[in-house]
This record gives structure tokens, sequence and C-alpha cells, in this order.
């Protein structure tokens, strides 16, 4: 089936119904349409036919496959491992999806786990830090040990976080 739009100035398009522009499908999954180009350029889409005026015509499995990378990634997948996971599913194996689905969410869940208790911790280093300087008096010069204005947490070093124990996986 196909949609005909009559524009008064500049005559008609004509579509087929089962096919969508980028901003349609964008839309539809709620993503950006850069988005959509991404996962494009990285193959987790395939390259969509063209309209004769060269716009990208998406079908209803392209909007599968951009739903189920979006769901992964709102889960915190990694496109590794959405990529991974789509090899599996192929928009029909539902149950191995099912399975292995499971395991990665349990698998974020534990890093999740192990990263409050992380942090946690670092909280309580930073507490005892914060009480050292309060309880320090102020001095115009800085001691041998700067214990003044930067002082350290007896047998033990602060935790170690970098950027990456305060993101999701990409």
């Amino acid at each position: 089936m196909a949609r005909l739009t009559l524009h008064p100035d500049t005559g008609f398009t004509l579509r087929h119904m089962n096919q969508m522009r980028i901003s349609e499908v964008a839309d539809r999954v709620g993503v950006p349409t850069s988005t959509v180009r991404y996962y494009e350029r990285v193959g987790l889409i395939p390259e969509p036919a063209r309209t004769h005026s060269g716009y990208r015509a998406y079908d209803a499995a392209a909007e599968a496959r951009l739903l189920f990378i979006t769901r992964g990634k709102r889960l915190g997948l990694t496109l590794d491992e959405v990529r991974d996971l789509m090899v599996v599913w192929d928009g029909t194996n539902c149950s191995a999806t099912q399975v292995r689905m499971a395991e990665l969410v349990a698998a974020k869940r534990a890093d999740i786990v192990r990263r409050i208790h992380e942090l946690e911790q670092f909280a309580e280093q930073l507490d005892e830090v914060h009480a050292a300087l309060s309880a320090t008096a102020e001095s115009e010069t800085c001691s041998a040990d700067l214990q003044c204005c930067a002082p350290g947490v007896p047998d033990r070093p602060v935790a170690l976080l970098t950027s990456a124990a305060f993101q999701v996986s990409s």
C-alpha cells in the first residue's frame, strides 16, 4: 500500500506505507536521528534502501532492530554486548535471547552493587579527610607532612576511582 500526499505548491509525493523516513523511525523508537545514522555507520542496523529522491526508507525490521538496540542501551549494555546479543536474536530467536539478556542484566546488576560499595567506601574516606581538614587550624604556610591542606587517611589509601567508575558502559 502506498500513501499519496498532495502539496499545493509542489505537487505530490508517493511513498510505500511500510517505509518510514529516518525522522519517523527515530521518533517511534525514541532516539535522535543522529543515533540512527551512527548505528548504521557502525553496522548495527543495515543501510536502508533509498527513495528516488535520496531519503532513507526504513522498514518494520529496521525499526525492530533499532528498538532492540535502544532497549539494550537503556539497560546499560555496551554496543559490543548489543551486537553480540543481536546475533543471537536475529529478529526471531526470542527464547535464546531472553536467556542471554538475563545473564547480561544480572552481570550489570552485580557490577553496580560492586560500584556502590566502592563509592560508599570512598564517601567514608572523604568524610574522614573533611573532618581532618575542619579540625586543623588554618595556617599561612604548609607543614612538611601536608596534613594541614592535604591530609591522608591512616593505613588506607583513598580509593582510586576513575571517571569510568561513574559511567554506564557504552
